[in-house]
């Protein structure tokens, strides 16, 4: 029996997100002030890919949660037909670090 090979692509051969389209490193929300917390929520957009089925085109990877108090991150992706509901959250507006919510603690001072 032999090893598959990895599939490569090169990256000047792999086609673009569109430009309408979840970027890494941002963050979205789908509702507006209007709705209860608990009825919109927040996506932290982490990595583009192309879905390996030909001509479906690419995933948002990232975390999505619900804006209720207290509520779970969960992981999840979302395609360009979702890209129509979500808001960018400029970035002097996201209320906690970009990349997870705890921010390490400093060391505490006597």
């Amino acid at each position: 029996m032999t090893t598959p090979r990895p599939h490569t692509v090169r990256t000047e051969d792999k086609p673009g997100a569109p430009a309408d389209f979840f970027e890494p490193g941002a963050r979205y929300v789908d509702g507006d002030g209007f709705k209860a917390p608990e009825q919109t929520h927040t996506f932290q957009c982490e990595h583009i890919a192309l879905h390996p089925r030909p001509g479906a085109g690419p995933r948002a990877f990232g975390f999505m949660r619900n804006n209720a108090p207290d509520s779970e991150w969960f992981s999840t992706a979302l395609t360009p037909g979702d890209f129509a509901e979500w808001t960018r959250i400029p970035e002097d507006e996201v209320p906690c670090a970009p990349t997870g919510d705890a921010a390490p603690a400093a060391p505490a001072t006597s």
